[in-house]
């Protein structure tokens, strides 16, 4: 299952970037790295999925970012964040800002639950559903981070190109838009939920909760047989509710 999870993370990181103009995607043996055309750790990522990755290979992609004078953070699991990288992070003044725990779902293990309030969510089907969508996530800083918009307007086309199997969600509250998740799937078997967002202003109210489980029968009513998910520590006794299982934790470095 560590596979599966780590496998999933990498392609939600890269293949977007990897074709769309303007982004770079760069795969080293033991880590890969992103650079998005903008200033923003949320899209600029170092990903170390292997322990064994040798100073070499993070040299290049840390002065990649700072010659470029780029913002950017790192991202390892427990499994990988051995002696060695812990060593290399301290040589460099990187220290830990975040952790979230690595979850999968056996889709299997999963009964579709049924919910009124599910005609209040909607897929993205075009642009301008798509800046709503960029928009609730954006909110989650304050000021709201412009980067987030210009990522989603750069991306435009591949997230509504229905080949790509990405599917974007938007819960409404009274009409307005608060709450929103991407499912990404890696292979036919698996699928990712990202950008798992609430405002804050409507949070408690079980909102997330009902879109958490109109994914989950969204995705296994597709056929998928794995649902993942990075988790912050606040949301775990709800995911496990599900029957998401911990697996690892990732660890955010900056």
């Amino acid at each position: 299952m560590l596979k599966i999870i780590s496998d999933n993370f990498q392609q939600h990181a890269t293949k977007i970037p990897a074709f769309c103009d303007g982004m770079k995607a760069f795969d080293l043996k033991h880590l890969l790295f992103v650079d998005s055309g903008l200033s923003c750790d949320t899209f600029n990522i170092i990903y170390i999925h292997r322990s064994d990755v040798t100073k070499e290979e993070l040299v290049e992609a840390l002065n990649y970012f700072r010659l470029n004078k780029l913002d950017y953070c790192i991202w390892v699991n427990q499994e990988s964040l051995c002696s060695n990288v812990e060593s290399l992070f301290k040589s460099f003044n990187i220290e830990e800002k975040a952790s979230e725990v690595g979850m999968a779902l056996d889709l299997k293990d999963y009964q579709s639950i049924s919910d009124e309030k599910y005609e209040n969510i909607k897929s993205v089907k075009d642009s301008k559903t798509l800046a709503t969508y960029a928009n609730i996530i954006a909110k989650n800083w304050t000021p709201a981070d412009q980067n987030i918009l210009s990522y989603y307007e750069k991306t435009v086309n591949y997230y509504l190109d229905p080949d790509n199997g990405i599917q974007l969600l938007i819960y409404y509250h009274d009409g307005q838009p608060v709450s929103c998740v991407e499912l990404f799937p890696s292979d036919s078997k698996t699928v990712g939920f990202y950008g798992f967002a609430t405002l804050e202003k409507y949070r408690g109210m079980g909102i997330g909760t009902t879109l958490l489980t109109f994914a989950l029968n969204m995705a296994k009513d597709l056929g998928f047989k794995n649902a993942i998910l990075q988790g912050t520590k606040d949301g775990l006794n709800i995911y496990m509710k599900f029957g998401f299982k911990d697996y690892t934790t990732y660890y955010e470095f900056a």
